[in-house]
């Protein structure tokens, strides 16, 4: 382009004697396209589209188009229907990687008689369970006092420490703490 044009699709003034009258105009495009290459079409002018309305230079011998349109599939960008999709369950094991999330429950000094039965019972108050394991001595089977609950939810887990911690269960006071990985069991 001659340097008396500057840059149409930067909404720049235009003194183009192709283009325009002569005159100064400012232009507010908000969209352009290069109908016309010069790169891949030999011999020809860079022509472009403003607003799918106006083209650089007169007398292109293209309609305009009467209305601008998103040139990718519609039915790509179409509202989607909510779908009923299963949440992943992340394992959390020794190839774990980042922070575990606090799910995990210890209770200690718990009394000889309590059963999973009976602490499911007292957890089940707090939300799902995943995961409940009385630990007991691997030579003489004894009940250890040491229990672990993996709930379903943070917030269940920090609800069951909260209220349980320090209470008295079959006698005994309880100690009741978060304990991600089991670290503390």
């Amino acid at each position: 382009m001659p340097s008396k044009c500057k840059d149409l699709a930067s909404g720049m003034e235009s003194n183009h004697p192709i283009c325009g009258s002569g005159e100064k105009r400012i232009h507010h495009w908000r969209s352009y396209k290069l109908i016309i290459d010069p790169a891949l079409k030999r011999g020809s002018h860079k022509l472009y589209r403003y607003d799918g309305q106006t083209f650089n230079m007169p007398n292109t011998g293209m309609p305009p188009v009467d209305t601008v349109r998103d040139p990718r599939i519609g039915r790509l960008w179409m509202k989607y229907k909510e779908s009923d999709l299963p949440v992943p369950k992340f394992k959390v094991d020794e190839y774990y990687v980042g922070r575990v999330p606090p799910k995990e429950v210890t209770f200690a000094k718990l009394n000889d008689n309590i059963r999973e039965g009976f602490l499911t019972d007292m957890c089940k108050k707090f939300g799902d369970i995943e995961q409940l394991e009385i630990l007991h001595n691997p030579k003489n089977k004894r009940h250890l006092g040491i229990a672990k609950v993996v709930f379903g939810s943070v917030k269940s887990a920090k609800d069951a420490v909260l209220n349980l911690h320090n209470t008295s269960v079959m006698g005994n006071i309880i100690h009741v703490e978060l304990d991600p990985k089991g670290a503390a069991c």
